[in-house]
């Protein structure tokens, strides 16, 4: 059993590096239009200005208005996050070369649609699980899914089919798809998105629903078997019930690192539900404090 869990939000993707990053929220939207003007930049100007004002509301202004759209900007946003690759100096890539020597009995999980973590601890060596490692190695939990993994049940041609990203669900085998080749045949012929959900504030899925449903299961697990809990560049949103629900529940240590921007948040939140119980803010950036992050670990 791990006795300590790391949930890495977009906050810590954004700061593990000082530059070749993904853009924080604010900024995402601007970045995928220029990325790909003919499906996100060609949105109107109802949706631009909800979506620079909030990500999560534009789409869910997408899927209430044209949810049939929504496989179609996933997968330009997969496409997106896809090219992402740490460089040598990513904090990502710092901690998965530091614990070549160390024996933390550590867990990850990531909310983050990007590879970082993927790439960094494989090309360090470390043997990268989902579910509980049987003999050695990392577990890696991805509740929101990630932009490489592909439900192989189902398949239609681009362009052939359509339908509401929201009202259909596909299940079955699950499959990381690292070649970049096969990476891009399938996001330009398969219909269907990478299992990843939708950045909305249901965070709803079209591919592989039973398989994120089930690691949001083991994150609960491994939440409530922890000793510490450590987050870094997470947001507090009441409406991600899935996150914070088991991070209220647990008895295990808070440990939070983010901007001195969030602590007002953090101490509300934690003085709301977790009054009796432990918690620790770190105030700083995980490019600032990955030593004192790292200290934390059991």
């Amino acid at each position: 059993m791990a006795k300590n869990l790391i949930l890495f939000g977009a906050g810590a993707s954004f700061g593990s590096d000082n530059n070749g990053v993904p853009p924080l929220g604010m900024n995402l939207f601007s970045a995928l239009c220029q990325f790909n003007p003919s499906t996100w930049g060609s949105l109107t100007q109802s949706y631009t200005s909800t979506f620079r004002d909030d990500f999560e509301k534009g789409m869910l202004k997408v899927a209430t208005e044209r949810p049939h759209d929504l496989p179609i900007l996933q997968k330009a946003m997969s496409a997106y996050f896809y090219n992402f690759k740490p460089f040598q100096n990513n904090l990502y890539l710092k901690l998965a070369n530091k614990l070549k020597v160390s024996n933390k009995q550590i867990a990850f999980s990531s909310l983050n649609y990007e590879r970082f973590f993927e790439i960094s601890f494989n090309s360090a060596g470390h043997n990268l699980c989902i579910g509980a490692p049987i003999n050695s190695g990392f577990e890696l939990n991805l509740p929101h899914g990630c932009c490489n993994l592909f439900c192989e049940s189902v398949k239609a041609q681009a362009g052939a089919v359509s339908f509401s990203g929201i009202d259909v669900q596909t299940n079955g085998e699950i499959k990381f798809v690292s070649d970049t080749n096969e990476f891009q045949n399938r996001i330009n012929n398969d219909a269907f998105p990478p299992v990843m959900s939708y950045f909305e504030p249901q965070k709803r899925s079209t591919s592989g629903h039973q398989f994120l449903l089930s690691q949001r299961l083991r994150y609960q697990e491994l939440v409530n078997e922890a000793e510490k809990i450590i987050i870094i560049g997470v947001k507090i949103r009441d409406h991600d019930t899935h996150i914070w629900d088991p991070i209220k529940d647990t008895n295990g240590k808070l440990v939070y690192c983010s901007g001195s921007s969030e602590e007002n948040q953090f101490d509300f939140w934690t003085n709301s539900y977790r009054s009796n119980k432990q918690n620790k803010f770190i105030n700083g950036f995980w490019s600032d404090k990955f030593d004192d992050v790292f200290e934390e670990l059991i």
